[in-house]
């Protein structure tokens, strides 16, 4: 590996740390810089898990309070996150990526948009009595379970599809909902990466360059979320999600 490459992988895991501790989505930026360095797109996807990891781990004590004033609803929704996720990274074993990267695009615009309209969605689902439902229900730990299973598979966008999907279910506070999405897909990666190395899927050196930038970046940034108004921080994950959408229908993987 040249040192122009260390430097290019460890500068993508310093602003993939940094997003993933405000919002998600940094894997769509990580992905294909795995991809440019020629490592076959499975690979890249496997070792994407493990490279961006950190950036969601290191945000998770700094919610400390979130987790006390949700406690009683989060062991069900981790459970149903993490067998999704197992669900999720066994198929990736046995079947081609390709599928769901071609899906990618269309599932980034598809969660950028229910998260820009969650709160009308679920304003709506209050009206019509079923948002207890959905937000400690079956219901709700079933759709947490279905959107796991694309999370344990490609998981690309995935910190934008679980913020949309936490915000529908009735977590309308940013840093509650911040708070199960960090420490969720954190559970996840640790369950999808255990898979992949079992089936020999991780290229060490990328991953781990990129993990070190990560691990730096997100602890970093998270220091300052809090600071930054809620509605700042919503719009800049729409405008997130809507260039990754763009940047992959004009530039398909």
């Amino acid at each position: 590996m040249s040192f122009e490459t260390l430097i290019y992988l460890f500068t993508t895991g310093l602003v993939c740390g940094a997003i993933n501790a405000i919002s998600g989505g940094s894997s769509l930026l990580s992905f294909p810089v795995l991809i440019s360095t020629g490592l076959p797109a499975n690979i890249a996807n496997a070792s994407n898990f493990l490279a961006t990891m950190p950036g969601y781990a290191t945000a998770i004590p700094f919610y400390r309070k979130e987790f006390k004033q949700i406690k009683s609803a989060l062991f069900s929704i981790l459970l149903a996150g993490i067998l999704g996720a197992i669900t999720g990274s066994l198929l990736l074993l046995v079947s081609a990526s390709d599928f769901f990267v071609r899906l990618t695009p269309y599932l980034m615009l598809s969660a950028t948009l229910l998260y820009a309209f969650g709160n009308k969605i679920h304003q709506f689902i209050v009206k019509n009595g079923q948002d207890l439902a959905l937000k400690n229900g079956k219901s709700g730990q079933f759709l947490v379970y279905v959107f796991s299973i694309y999370g344990g598979f490609f998981g690309a966008g995935m910190g934008i599809i679980m913020f949309s999907l936490l915000r529908i279910m009735g977590y309308s506070d940013f840093h509650q909902a911040n708070a199960i999405k960090n420490l969720m897909i954190t559970l996840m990666s640790l369950i999808s990466v255990a898979i992949f190395i079992v089936g020999d899927l991780i290229a060490w050196p990328e991953a781990l360059i990129i993990m070190l930038g990560s691990v730096i970046g997100g602890y970093q940034m998270v220091k300052y979320a809090h600071k930054v108004p809620q509605k700042l921080l919503s719009y800049f994950i729409i405008m997130l999600g809507l260039s990754f959408s763009l940047y992959y229908f004009l530039q398909p993987l």
